[in-house]
């Protein structure tokens, strides 16, 4: 369609076109600007910006034309981008740089594959903030929408209908204040490139609600020994098809379902017994695995090489002696042994993705899926279990936070703010048992003393 140029306006950095499109049933008023120095997202120069002014009459157009391209006229100045730039748009650029800036990192290491921190970033803003922020042009956004993100971020997977929280069955109802902490500081950075970029102006205060109430960090909850022992007893039950539900009318187990709930039960018993974290069970193959007998009292125990694609890297893991026993149930239960083979497996060796579903209902039928708190347990409450007991069995001093935080792969600070109970810490007789010495459980014959002497002697001159 014809445009017919009306009104023209030479101005000392540019001009104003005003014109209406030739056959338009209604005669709206468009402008056409061009300032010297315009530049887009890219820093790539242009020479004009083409909009509509949304009026009938000219000198009403003629006010909106030349407001505008005083705006445009300041973003050249300041060197910012001259059209409306999104959020999206804003996110796209410093993912870019930080996409990379976390590969290198990740490399850096020794590690190949994708980083669990960006596949961390990849799915975050895939489901909450570009749907949120996404759309919305930086120049109308406000402190009200930044601050209206932690209210519908809360209410999200209440929000989602049945089918879309069984499709994502590791979900949690209401975000934890770690999640929270880490998305505060992803957004802080994605707002602070683009201020440093001068890519808009707004300056927004972000800080989600649970920060400014000051509330700690809540521990995952664990287990006591009396609800272990009910749940233990419990699945002894449940994997032979004779859990509380099964007795129900209709109820229908085949041989595939006993085979899960027997894996389960195994990948239970393998955190408990080593405190590896869930998603390094997973990944674990059984050429990762090698049978092993300890210096002082010649246990047989596993050493479990964990990749260096996990969270912190390679690490080698001593289980708890219970857990050779597991590992040969694990391998009579799946049938699939060779080096290559998926640890943790279905009945045609195809990798397990963990039991999102399985795990909660069991928990829930053994009367124990929430602690005493109401705080809802997780396959995670197995790893602090083994926490807790290591040191129940060596005692709280500066040698076995170094054991045990080695084995976890984790450090101090994470160990006292995550995996160990107050009720532990008060203990009177952690607090004065041995003086202050790790506490070695062995047989108590009339060379114990001087075999735990030797013990900690060997382990000094290792260096823990």
């Amino acid at each position: 369609m014809a445009q017919r140029y009306n009104n023209r306006v030479e101005l000392k950095d540019g001009e104003v076109i005003l014109f209406h499109r030739a056959g338009a049933k209604r005669p709206i008023w468009h402008m056409r600007l061009h300032v010297r120095g315009m530049t887009d997202l890219n820093g790539t120069k242009f020479s004009h910006v083409q909009e509509t002014t949304g009026e009938l009459d000219l000198d009403e157009a003629k006010r909106v034309a030349l407001e505008r391209y005083d705006d445009l006229r300041i973003r050249a100045r300041n060197k910012e981008p001259a059209k409306s730039i999104t959020f999206a748009d804003v996110y796209a650029l410093w993912w870019a740089k930080r996409e990379q800036e976390l590969h290198d990192t990740w490399s850096a290491k020794g590690r190949t594959g994708v980083s669990q921190r960006v596949a961390w970033f990849v799915k975050q803003s895939g489901r909450y903030w570009l749907p949120y922020f996404g759309k919305h042009k930086m120049e109308d956004m406000t402190q009200a929408v930044v601050e209206g993100y932690w209210k519908w971020r809360n209410a999200y997977w209440s929000n989602q209908d049945e089918n879309e929280r069984r499709r994502y069955g590791n979900h949690k109802i209401t975000p934890s204040k770690k999640t929270l902490d880490m998305e505060q500081s992803a957004l802080k950075e994605v707002f602070a490139y683009g201020i440093a970029h001068r890519l808009f102006r707004f300056q927004p205060i972000i800080s989600h609600p649970f920060s400014r109430k000051g509330i700690a960090v809540k521990r995952r909850p664990s287990f006591d020994a009396g609800e272990l022992k009910k749940l233990h007893s419990y699945m002894d039950r449940w994997v032979l098809g004779e859990g509380d539900n099964d007795k129900l009318p209709g109820a229908f187990i085949n041989s595939r379902h006993l085979y899960q709930r027997k894996l389960l039960q195994l990948y239970i018993q393998f955190i408990e017994g080593t405190g590896m974290r869930t998603g390094e069970v997973l990944l674990l193959k059984h050429g990762d695995i090698m049978s092993t007998r300890t210096d002082l009292y010649e246990t047989i125990v596993l050493e479990i090489s964990v990749s260096d694609q996990t969270k912190t890297g390679a690490r080698t893991v001593t289980s708890n002696p219970s857990v050779f026993a597991t590992y040969a149930e694990l391998c009579a239960l799946t049938g699939h042994t060779d080096p290559t083979d998926w640890l943790f497996c279905d009945q045609k060796g195809k990798q397990a993705t963990g039991f999102f579903k399985t795990l909660p209902i069991m928990l829930e039928e053994a009367g124990v899926l929430k602690d005493k708190r109401g705080d809802r347990r997780s396959a995670y409450s197995f790893r602090h279990v083994y926490a807790e007991g290591r040191f129940a069995a060596i005692g709280f001093n500066p040698i076995a936070y170094d054991l045990i935080g080695t084995n976890m792969g984790t450090g101090r600070q994470s160990l006292e703010k995550h995996y160990v109970r107050r009720g532990i810490i008060d203990d009177a007789d952690a607090l004065i048992a041995n003086h202050g010495l790790v506490s070695f459980k062995g047989p108590e014959g009339p060379n114990a003393r001087e075999e735990k002497e030797k013990e900690i002697e060997r382990r000094e001159r290792r260096g823990y």
